[in-house]
């Protein structure tokens, strides 16, 4: 309307409930129901604290009564391929632990030390299974493994 003006606060409150950070934009959502799903869940906040009872929780998605729970391959904005009008992500700020036992994550998820290392094999297709072959050697005091 002329002589209007529309003005936008310059810090938003947060979307997300405390513990959890906004992944993507509101509508984006990866496709499927990731490591689990629940119906009846009216809240971001109660859709969290079911998230935070789950060890393969590493992230949510919640509109309308849908709750969907996303393990932390899923947790990325690469992920986020779909459409889904009103969902909202939450990717949780401490993320639960992705090292096997007797292992300690160095850095964060995608960080590289270049080279192969003391040595490089393929076809390892978990962590579990890399820090077996990493207890299996004298030398190796860390493994990488991705796809």
């Amino acid at each position: 309307a002329p002589g209007y003006v529309t003005c936008k606060k310059n810090v938003l409150p947060p979307v997300c409930p405390d513990g959890y950070t906004q992944l993507g934009n509101i509508g984006d959502d990866v496709p499927g129901y990731g490591v689990g799903h629940m119906k009846g869940i009216r809240s971001k906040a109660e859709c969290a604290a079911k998230c935070n009872d789950r060890d393969d929780c590493a992230a949510f998605e919640q509109g309308k009564d849908d709750c969907v729970f996303n393990g932390l391959e899923d947790a990325t904005t690469e992920r986020q391929t779909g459409r889904a009008p009103g969902y909202v992500t939450c990717k949780k700020n401490v993320l639960p632990p992705v090292c096997p036992d007797g292992y300690t994550q160095l850095g964060n998820i995608g960080d590289d030390v270049p080279g192969y290392g003391v040595g490089h094999m393929k076809g390892i297709r978990s962590k579990a299974e890399c820090a077996a072959k990493c207890n299996d050697r004298d030398d190796c005091a860390a493994f990488e493994q991705g796809k």
